[in-house]
């Protein structure tokens, strides 16, 4: 190994190093740290290799048993904590899964499990992650062991590190051991293990990634709560970029479990999915865009499916009044409607839409003509896109679908259903189908934060503002949105003094798992 560029012929020998510096330690006292005495003798010194010892595996409990573990991010004041009840027989993998979820984190990026006693491998085989094995180490695979035969008895621990950039370090400590039973009993099947984690307590909100880990964190979570005047610009970008503006450092218990829940049911939806008949056009645009996604992006995707309870049926009420704003639309354009020389729909026309759809003239402006009472012209575009009306010989006029369906709402939102997306292009396309997901789930908090990761996760990139650059993405699925909030609201404005998007009414929720499970 050279030691000076300009000098190539000054050359230390590596082991006449290496014994010059067990000399040095000898001789001032200090301890042979990696030496014989260390290892066992100098013909045993292994430089950076993992341990050949196995690993101290207890038996695999034989009766149903659960397990209480606290997980604690190394390093975080006050303690950052999750406690998770989970089967005895959770395997590693599925382990990583729930403490992704509980944590907060995307899993994104690369993660490990080591004995508290030996964290870096070095005294017994390592325990794989499927990236070490496509890299060639040697140990067991993480998917065959069993949580009960690495942890027995109640302070029992396990170290879990997620990213070893930001270096986020876990110490999983054994709480308590309890019978699995009712609910909670899986039949002791791994794969399905899952289903019974559960979060029961914690502290503090999950950390952002990719901030340089606990400290990083730790200065931009004081830097949100301390108002302006701290701090560096680049944290304040930061701030802004991570959305931690006015941030409650608290934990969500039930969005945790809600997550936990999407996790459980991932793998029945994706069987589910992946066993619906092809239509005539012809798979669902769903089964399309998650066939194309990598095993772990396939699982957050049907995690969303699995918690839209798709089943729910469609009753004549509901779909009354999801229809409303699109069925009066049909009606005002009855035999139909003469555009403008300019392309616009007559103003007389327009002032009967807006009296016959906002009844108490929730819109301020003039409510005569389309370029000011803009949200007319994209009523009129977005059935259009629908293919429930169409502009011929300067007309606006029902298609056959809109003659038919103008009086018949459940046929009207069935049909709508199998026509949404309504988005044409790729991107707006696949963000549409992630906004389904969502409103369907009933995740429709911070929804722009939410596509900005979901559509990054499925390969859109915006080079926008959001941590992962898709921030506004959501814009992009702009026409599907809007059926969603007509439906919704059961109106075309929100009611005075409401806040509602339309979005989190059940009436939307229920347009959007019809168009999960309909398609031609």
């Amino acid at each position: 190994m050279p030691n000076l560029p300009s000098d190539p012929d000054n050359v230390t020998d590596l082991a006449t190093y290496r014994a010059q510096m067990v000399a040095w330690t000898a001789a001032d006292g200090l301890d042979n740290v990696g030496g014989p005495s260390a290892i066992g003798g100098a013909d045993e010194f292994s430089w950076g290799e993992q341990g050949t010892q196995p690993l101290p595996l207890h038996p695999a409990r034989e009766a149903p048993t659960q397990f209480r573990l606290r997980v604690d991010l190394v390093g975080t004041a006050p303690p950052l904590w999750r406690s998770l009840v989970v089967p005895a027989h959770l395997t590693l993998d599925l382990l990583h899964d729930v403490v992704q979820v509980a944590m907060g984190f995307t899993n994104s990026h690369l993660h490990r499990f080591a004995l508290a006693q030996d964290p870096l491998g070095r005294e017994f085989e390592g325990i794989l992650t499927p990236f070490d094995v496509a890299e060639g180490d040697t140990g067991i695979h993480e998917s065959t062991l069993r949580l009960d035969q690495l942890l027995a008895s109640p302070g029992d621990t396990l170290l879990y590190t997620y990213d070893f950039g930001d270096d986020w370090e876990h110490l999983l400590t054994l709480e308590s051991i309890g019978p699995l039973t009712g609910d909670d009993t899986t039949g002791g099947d791994a794969t399905d293990a899952v289903l019974a984690a559960r979060c029961v307590a914690g502290a503090r909100t999950g950390p952002a990634e990719d901030v340089g880990g606990v400290n990083g964190w730790e200065e931009l979570l004081a830097l949100a709560t301390s108002g302006p005047g701290n701090g560096y610009p680049e944290q304040w970008e930061t701030v802004r970029i991570l959305g931690l503006k006015g941030v409650v450092d608290e934990i969500d218990l039930n969005m945790i479990n809600r997550g936990l829940a999407r996790l459980a049911g991932a793998a029945t939806a994706l069987d589910w999915l992946r066993a619906q008949p092809i239509g005539t056009k012809g798979p669902s645009a769903l089964a399309v865009l998650v066939a194309k996604q990598s095993p772990a992006a396939q699982q957050v995707l049907a995690g969303y499916l699995a918690a839209a309870e798709l089943s729910e049926p469609i009753t004549r009420g509901e779909a009354e009044s999801a229809t409303a704003v699109i069925r009066t639309f049909l009606g005002k354009v009855g035999a139909g409607i003469r555009f403008t020389d300019a392309g616009y729909l007559q103003p007389a026309a327009v002032r009967a839409i807006m009296l016959a759809l906002d009844p108490k003239r929730r819109w301020r402006g003039p409510a005569n003509r389309e370029v000011q009472a803009y949200p007319v012209m994209q009523l009129r575009e977005t059935v259009t896109l629908l293919r429930l009306t169409r502009k011929f010989k300067g007309e606006l006029l029902l298609t056959a679908h809109g003659r038919a369906l103008q009086d018949d709402p459940v046929g009207l939102l069935k049909y709508i259903a199998a026509s949404l997306p309504a988005e044409r292009t790729a991107a707006g396309s696949d963000i549409a189908l992630l906004l389904l997901l969502l409103v369907a789930a009933g995740e429709v908090t911070n929804l722009d934060t939410q596509i900005d990761l979901l559509s990054s996760m499925i390969g859109w990139s915006y080079q926008g503002p959001g941590l992962h650059g898709n921030l506004h993405a959501l814009r992009d699925a702009f026409d599907t949105r809007e059926v969603l909030v007509w439906a919704g609201l059961g109106q075309f404005f929100p009611p005075v003094g409401s806040e509602s998007s339309g979005l989190e009414a059940p009436r939307a929720r229920m347009l959007a798992r019809a168009a999960l499970t309909t398609w031609t």
